[in-house]
């Protein structure tokens, strides 16, 4: 039999639990801020833990639910953590710009010695580490710097042409997953481009570059998990091993990058891209002042890392969705199709650096794709102030100043398809970004490449692939649905990004329209 004193422990500590659950969730009751019931000790996260969606699309529901229809915030618990997901446009123009300062850092925690690759680079880096390597790294990135890159994206653009006439047809046609054949293309444009390196890809799938790409981008169970204990239970991470970054990748960048760095160290060549930026950090004198250390291999590899994985990634899936999104309007790509090959006509089967960016319908559609699929559909911030920094209330919304450490969410996917600042926003409408139309857009309800100081540093570039990649697809080819296109968008619950569950099967029907009107001229 149990003894009274086992019994009176048993209860008490029964009794502690019950009063710490029922006083943890209750802090946003206590504060006055809206918030949606929790579940004792998991909090809001159910629908992730279940695998019923991501973690970007579960901030999204939030935003979206009804109840919350009217509030600036929405109040949720990260198993026992509070944190906030804000629904007010102003409050998330504050947060990105106005008070960046006070929000400079994400929320997910990185274990520095289990994963150097992921605590290290440019995405994830804190404060004023973060500062620093973005400082150093904007050279990179400049007009002038992208336009010398392009001749070398043309060439890649050529072999993805190349590639599609490569396909066995039936019909003057093949079906394939269009996300790999973008992928292929964004791999060989960003080995180039940053490294130097020609993998090809594009004629040979089974590439190691590309292989180690897929095992990047592949979110099974244990990445996942992996993910969410990052974001949400920071103090699990070094227990659980969690990483960014799988083994096998970091190992095969390290080997790759240590190569390069070599090579471009004992040759002395100037290619004006990545490598060289990171050359010139390693011969910099260690600073005992600095937050970063140049010269620590660890540290320059992780932001060839980040550079690799974001800039083949982010700009396939934007050329994948759109060619799902022109299948359904063949009507829209038609005239698509058509502007990119007078493009062509007029300057005699040739596209410029200059005539790429004037393609007007071209960024029209663009722009509305990643309205409708951005490819991180949410950002994460951290709130931190000094000592000597006033307190960050939500006034005139609610009575509340944020504490030092809490996470807040911006639902990107959510409010680009908020029925109150776009109309029909589930319908692929091009027109919304015409030069007439953009001028009715509401501040603040369209960043698919995020907002402030801490946007993305490569978004000039991710375009620039994404629409040379569209250019040379679309000129000789155009897509339509098959039996295994999806009739309605259906996200990989367990991608950090937004990911198509099943791949995006699409018809690719030969149409050499250029050729065509080519012939028609002469």
């Amino acid at each position: 039999m149990v003894s009274t004193e086992a019994l009176f422990l048993i209860t008490a500590a029964i009794g502690l639990i019950y009063f710490w659950i029922k006083h943890n969730y209750s802090y946003w009751q206590r504060k006055g801020i809206p918030y949606l019931k929790p579940i004792p000790i998991i909090g809001n996260t159910k629908p992730m833990l279940t695998l019923k969606t991501s973690i970007g699309l579960n901030i999204s529901n939030i935003y979206n639910d009804k109840s919350m229809s009217n509030e600036a915030v929405v109040g949720i618990y990260s198993f026992h953590k509070p944190g906030l997901v804000i629904r007010d446009i102003e409050l998330i123009k504050s947060i990105l710009i106005k008070d960046f300062n006070k929000f400079s850092n994400r929320t997910l925690a990185i274990d520095p010695h289990g994963d150097p690759l992921g605590s290290n680079n440019l995405f994830f880096v804190r404060n004023p580490e973060w500062k620093e390597t973005r400082t150093k790294l904007s050279p990179v990135f400049t007009s002038g710097k992208i336009k010398q890159m392009y001749p070398l994206m043309l060439d890649i653009a050529t072999e993805l042409e190349n590639h599609l006439t490569s396909y066995k047809k039936t019909n003057n046609s093949f079906i394939t997953e269009v996300k790999e054949i973008c992928a292929l293309f964004t791999t060989d444009v960003i080995a180039s481009i940053a490294f130097g390196l020609r993998t090809n890809s594009l004629k040979n799938p089974n590439a190691e570059f590309r292989q180690y790409g897929r095992i990047m981008m592949q979110f099974g169970l244990l990445r996942a998990f992996q993910t969410f204990i990052s974001m949400y239970l920071p103090k699990l991470v070094r227990l659980f091993r969690a990483k960014m970054f799988p083994e096998d990748f970091s190992k095969f960048l390290h080997k790759t990058f240590n190569y390069v760095i070599s090579e471009r160290e004992s040759s002395g060549t100037i290619r004006n891209d990545l490598i060289d930026i990171l050359v010139s950090w390693k011969k910099e004198i260690p600073d005992a002042k600095s937050r970063y250390r140049a010269n620590e291999n660890e540290f320059l590899v992780a932001q060839a890392a980040v550079f690799l994985t974001a800039g083949f990634e982010t700009s396939s899936s934007t050329m994948a969705f759109t060619l799902y999104e022109l299948s359904k309007k063949p009507e829209l790509q038609k005239r698509l199709r058509t502007e990119i090959c007078n493009a062509f006509l007029a300057e005699n089967g040739k596209i410029s650096y200059e005539n790429i960016q004037n393609l007007q319908y071209l960024g029209m559609v663009v722009d509305e794709v990643l309205r409708m699929y951005p490819v991180l559909p949410f950002l994460d911030r951290e709130y931190s102030k000094t000592k000597d920094e006033s307190d960050y209330t939500l006034q005139p919304h609610y009575n509340y100043a944020i504490p030092n450490g809490m996470p807040v969410y911006i639902p990107v996917y959510a409010i680009q398809r908020d029925p109150k600042y776009w109309s029909n926003p589930d319908v692929f409408d091009p027109e919304r970004f015409s030069p007439e139309n953009k001028k009715n857009h509401t501040p603040m309800t369209y960043f698919p490449f995020g907002n402030g100081p801490h946007n993305c540093i490569g978004s000039r570039l991710g375009l620039l692939q994404t629409k040379l990649g569209l250019v040379h697809f679309l000129k000789n080819h155009f897509v339509e649905p098959c039996d295994q296109t999806p009739s309605e968008m259906e996200f990989d619950p367990k991608a950090f990004v937004l990911q198509c569950v099943k791949g995006i099967y699409l018809n690719i029907v030969n149409d050499h329209m250029y050729d065509v009107k080519v012939s028609a001229k002469s």
